[in-house]
């Protein structure tokens, strides 16, 4: 499996790509599908974001149980991939959780959030079409970036706006994506997912968490 890692605002990224042949994709979509028809506007999280989500609101009989047990060994060896791709001072043991999918249709987003409770979040791009859609949109922390345009507005007109060593200069950023995509980036970078434009298409991703722990004695 061809593992990526890249940089972002100086924040390690790491993608790959999840064949849908290592699980039952289609049946997890219809699951999806079939909420989302039922209220294209669930969303126990927020009163900002606009779009379908099960963040907060699992248990709801309302709504399909969607069956993720094909995906969770094929996240475990991902994960462990890129586990093994970083740096410890000692013996680790990691944990996963399949925290939320989500569901945008015509016009729906999500407001700006990170996800401080865990290490590192994990975004799955279940079904996305790359003219319509859009990736998730990564917002800059760093303070100097208020600054930049107005000082430095030479640098900003002269640096390659798609390569991501250059990220650190501007506000936001995406990383090119893809249908079937898995990208794994530290909790805290602050991210979004902006107005989508297809009518004909749902954006669909599953999102996960990962909890780093030292290794028990």
């Amino acid at each position: 499996m061809k593992m990526d890692k890249t940089l972002i605002f100086g924040f390690p990224v790491f993608s790959t790509q999840i064949s849908k042949t290592l699980y039952d994709k289609k049946k997890i979509i219809s699951a999806i599908e079939q909420n989302f028809k039922i209220n294209n506007q669930r969303n126990k999280w927020d009163n900002q974001s606009v779009m379908h989500h099960s963040y907060n609101d699992w248990s709801n009989p309302t709504y399909k149980k969607v069956d993720f047990s094909t995906l969770l060994p094929v996240y475990k060896k991902v994960i462990q991939e890129i586990i093994d791709q970083m740096s410890f001072s000692k013996p680790i043991q990691y944990t996963f959780q399949i925290v939320n999918y989500t569901c945008l249709g015509s016009s729906n987003y999500m407001a700006s959030h990170d996800h401080p409770g865990c290490d590192f979040s994990a975004v799955h791009y279940l079904q996305f079409d790359k003219v319509n859609h859009s990736p998730t949109l990564f917002e800059n922390s760093s303070p100097h970036v208020n600054y930049m345009l107005t000082l430095r507005p030479d640098l900003l007109a002269t640096l390659a706006p798609n390569h991501n060593v250059n990220s650190w200069a501007y506000r936001d950023w995406k990383l090119d994506s893809d249908e079937d995509d898995f990208c794994l980036v530290p909790g805290v970078m602050r991210h979004c997912i902006e107005s989508q434009q297809s009518k004909k298409k749902n954006r669909i991703t599953v999102v996960i968490n990962v909890d780093i722990k030292k290794q028990d004695a």
